[in-house]
């Protein structure tokens, strides 16, 4: 089996640590000849320390699925968002100062002001933060706003929806909103690596929690909800539920099944 597994709250603890129960089921369920992806909506950087602690031999995909990767780091897919898209997409907002947003590349976050206080998490993670200015960038990953305010976020969302229809979007409790062009989703992202090791949809398994899990929890033959936050959406496609990393819901779902 292919097993796929998001990092934040399926695998990783609310303090973003990989417990040593999941991460000794899941060197055991690769023993037995199970293969072991992760698709995440971390940029490269933040996901490659797990992706290297969990030895992932074989594809797997960041910001979301924007960008499928070698074990190397080497590109094997990109679905990314043109420039000057995004420049439209946060036009209305540049002068809201009470509005913080990124425009994401890669490692690489475009903001309003890199000296703020507020992106020093980057600087320390070895990640880059510059200068956004409209008409800069080719192309990126995802653009990302953070109001603060979940009403503010709402709004955002819902208007984004009307006036911009074709492109995805993760509304998170925390106030965040996140942008991702069509097919930059987990569930595409998953169905190529899946084609790639040739891997049928029926001996897929997929392991989330949040929204920007649905699509591959869907997508796969078997669906895992994770935790007890789960988002409704992915209650409602997956097969399954287990208990939160915390409670060791991943390596209790390996020894039940393939161990």
């Amino acid at each position: 089996m292919l097993l796929a597994f998001d990092l934040d709250r399926t695998l990783l603890t609310e303090e973003y640590e990989l417990p040593l129960n999941i991460l000794d089921a899941i060197h055991k369920a690769r023993a037995k000849g199970h293969i072991i992806t992760v698709l995440t909506g971390r940029q490269y950087g933040s996901a490659r320390p797990y992706i290297e602690q969990l030895e992932v031999d074989v594809p797997s995909s960041t910001n979301h699925g924007a960008r499928v990767r070698n074990p190397d780091g080497s590109e094997l897919r990109r679905v990314l968002m043109d420039g000057a898209y995004a420049d439209q997409l946060l036009a209305d907002y540049l002068h809201d100062t009470h509005l913080e947003f990124s425009a994401v590349m890669d490692d690489t976050l475009y903001v309003r002001d890199p000296a703020h206080e507020r992106w020093s998490w980057v600087h320390a993670s070895s990640r880059a933060v510059t200068h956004y200015q409209a008409g800069s960038v080719a192309e990126y990953d995802k653009v990302v706003f953070q109001t603060g305010r979940m009403d503010r976020s709402q709004e955002i969302y819902q208007l984004i929806g009307r006036t911009h229809p074709d492109v995805i979007r993760y509304l998170w409790g925390d106030g965040f909103l996140e942008v991702v062009p069509t097919g930059a989703d987990k569930g595409s992202a998953l169905a190529y690596i899946a084609d790639k090791l040739g891997v049928p949809r029926s001996e897929v398994v997929a392991f989330g929690d949040g929204a920007n899990d649905i699509t591959m929890v869907e997508w796969a033959g078997t669906g895992v909800a994770v935790g007890p936050h789960a988002h409704s959406e992915v209650l409602a496609v997956a097969d399954q539920h287990i208990d939160s990393p915390e409670e060791g819901g991943v390596a209790d779902w390996i020894k039940r099944n393939l161990l």
